[in-house]
């Protein structure tokens, strides 16, 4: 069976991937802060606009129009963005739920936990969890029906170390068919990891660079 796949426009990552990230399921692209995972996001929103419009929940403010147009993006690009800014976890409920009714070429969540995070405690971890389910499933299933890619960013904490955890742990981890973490090396240079792809061997590696453009592959070190 052919697996439809949506380019990230950079090679480095479209090779890690196999042609880039798979239509009708969630990709969740997880690590710690200025890894390169709202770089990521919006270079999949870049490519998809070429096809329609895209949906983009930004629950971290992340979105910087400044970053959009160095990496290509044209003013005209914007007004084909859904954007959505929902500041606590019930708005994103929400705006997960209209989701269903538009016609887009793409789905970004920057991040789906953020929110999440900051409202879960020990009275309500039973509920917000839930919660953070249904959004998921909503999610997976919308890819799913309309046959499109799902972008999720994931936050993370230290679990010792050398060990790292996804924040909402298994239920996201169920959810996202393809799991790559993101690491920081020093300066711009980043590891992506496959953790989980329904396709690819887990555990393949690929070093970027962060650069002015977009994202290109890391020049060679000599040490």
């Amino acid at each position: 069976m052919l697996i439809e796949r949506l380019s990230s426009g950079t090679k480095v990552i479209d090779d890690f991937l196999n042609g880039g990230i798979e239509r009708g399921v969630i990709t969740n692209f997880y690590g710690p802060p200025g890894s390169g995972k709202t770089n990521l996001s919006l270079l999949f929103t870049l490519s998809s606009l070429k096809n329609g419009d895209v949906a983009y929940i930004d629950t971290e403010n992340g979105f910087s129009t400044e970053r959009f147009f160095q990496i290509g993006g044209k003013k005209e690009d914007l007004k084909k963005i859904l954007y959505e800014n929902p500041t606590n976890f019930k708005e994103q409920i929400k705006t997960i739920q209209k989701l269903r009714n538009l016609n887009v070429k793409l789905i970004v969540v920057d991040s789906i936990v953020s929110l999440y995070r900051l409202e879960i405690n020990k009275e309500n971890f039973t509920e917000i969890n839930r919660d953070l389910a249904k959004q998921l499933a909503a999610l997976s299933f919308i890819a799913k029906d309309k046959k499109i890619p799902v972008v999720i960013t994931n936050q993370v904490y230290s679990v010792n170390s050398d060990e790292i955890e996804l924040s909402g742990r298994d239920i996201v981890k169920y959810w996202s068919k393809c799991l790559v973490e993101l690491k920081k090396i020093e300066d711009n240079r980043r590891l992506a990891i496959l953790r989980k792809h329904r396709s690819l061997p887990e555990g393949r590696k690929v070093e970027f660079e962060i650069t002015n453009s977009g994202i290109e592959k890391a020049k060679f070190r000599i040490f």
